[in-house]
């Protein structure tokens, strides 16, 4: 189930304080978000987490942080916080990443960092513990086409690869410093949500597929391919300061398995008016 939850959230949950837009002058300037999502995270609707997701959008460059923490019942077994930062520039229908940082504890003694810096010169990982890349790689032309989680989170919100054909987007490519997948999309249809005060409007009906490129087991790979179907509604709101005019913002995702439904769903949806 932690494994189905983890591929269906792969968007939502990515970090604490406000990194630094590529190209601002102050590093010191204080960062407030312009965006500001946050979910509750259930499985037979039964809540077992909530994350959050903000952001700044300035001069063609993004900074964005996440933050997730288990709760309720499932945190006696699997009690983890997740931290996340990332920034870089968005030009056109390009999403560059210039640093990405996390922070995993589970329990009191288990925590992990990892940093992925994209340069020039490609990408380099940095990890604390370190961990063995070589046994299952991930080639350098496979990390240089992708961007790191919380990037990609960025690059579905700004609508970088949605047009009209594609209204949903295409593709997110997620290197995450150790394994390379795709979360690609594919649109269904417009339908209604009503979400009571929050948002009541029109969006987009999206089908995710969530595909392992490489960095994983082979055994994981293997159970990769049957993951079921994850849909998500993903609302078009118009906004001053959005990259491209407007942001798409997931309000729920859901996939059925056998043994019940996982799902997200927004708490909080905070955007600049137009």
């Amino acid at each position: 189930m932690l494994r189905m939850a983890s591929a269906l959230l792969a968007l939502v949950i990515g970090g604490t304080a406000l990194a630094q837009p590529a190209g601002e002058t102050n590093p010191h300037q204080s960062a407030q978000a312009t965006v500001g999502l946050a979910y509750s995270i259930a499985f037979w609707s039964i809540p077992f987490g909530a994350t959050n997701y903000e952001a700044r959008f300035a001069a063609g460059g993004y900074a964005a942080t996440s933050h997730f923490e288990t709760s309720g019942i499932v945190s006696l077994f699997w009690q983890a916080i997740i931290d996340a930062s990332s920034s870089g520039r968005i030009a056109g229908t390009t999403v560059a990443p210039k640093q990405y940082d996390s922070f995993y504890r589970r329990g009191g003694s288990k925590k992990e960092r990892v940093l992925v810096t994209f340069d020039q010169s490609g990408v380099t990982t940095f990890a604390d513990p370190p961990y063995d890349t070589t046994k299952y790689p991930v080639s350098d032309a496979e990390k240089r086409e992708a961007v790191d989680p919380m990037s990609a989170i960025t690059l579905v919100l700004a609508g970088v690869t949605a047009d009209r054909a594609n209204p949903c987007g295409t593709v997110a490519p997620v290197f995450d410093g150790r394994r390379r997948y795709n979360i690609e999309f594919a649109f269904v249809r417009d339908e209604p949500v009503n979400l009571g005060a929050l948002y009541n409007g029109p969006a987009h009906l999206c089908r995710l597929h969530y595909k392992q490129i490489a960095g994983f087991k082979p055994k994981i790979l293997k159970e990769g391919a049957a993951f079921p179907t994850v849909y998500a509604d993903i609302a078009e709101i118009q906004a001053t300061g959005a990259p491209n005019g407007r942001y798409l913002v997931p309000l729920k995702l859901w996939a059925h398995v056998d043994w019940g439904t996982v799902s997200a769903q927004i708490t909080r949806l905070e955007i600049p008016k137009t």
